[in-house]
């Protein structure tokens, strides 16, 4: 946290920080109260503020895992609601490539039947003859 032992900040860091965070004193308004100056106050809350949101943003990960790993009531209706639409799609996706087999093989009995040619042929390179 610090690079050295000091006095002044083991007798006066949690006092600046109370006043500063949770009064909502200025830093000279804190220097006028307790005897440190105003740069090394601003700098004790620098680092505090630097310190605490590393841990918020770790304690937030922490949190948004287990959320995850539980996932809410309102997650859970998000996640029935897509499965009911994954489903939904599936069907019509399984009725279409039905009914294009059944078209296929109504155009395949056509040929046969009547003898001509209603599917266009490819040429050999793939392209369409001209």
């Amino acid at each position: 946290m610090f690079k050295y032992n000091c006095t002044k900040r083991n007798l006066y860091y949690n006092k600046v920080i109370a006043l500063h965070f949770e009064k909502g004193y200025g830093h000279s308004h804190i220097a006028k109260l307790i005897p440190v100056s105003e740069k090394t106050i601003s700098r004790w809350i620098c680092i505090f503020a630097e310190e605490n949101q590393l841990r918020q943003s770790m304690k937030e990960k922490k949190s948004s895992a287990r959320i995850s790993g539980s996932a809410s009531s309102e997650n859970s209706e998000d996640l029935l609601s897509l499965r009911r639409e994954l489903k939904a799609l599936k069907e019509e996706l399984a009725a279409a490539s039905l009914r294009a087999d059944a078209y296929d093989e109504m155009i395949n009995v056509a040929e046969k039947q009547f003898n001509i040619s209603i599917r266009k042929k490819l040429a050999p390179n793939g392209e369409e003859p001209a």
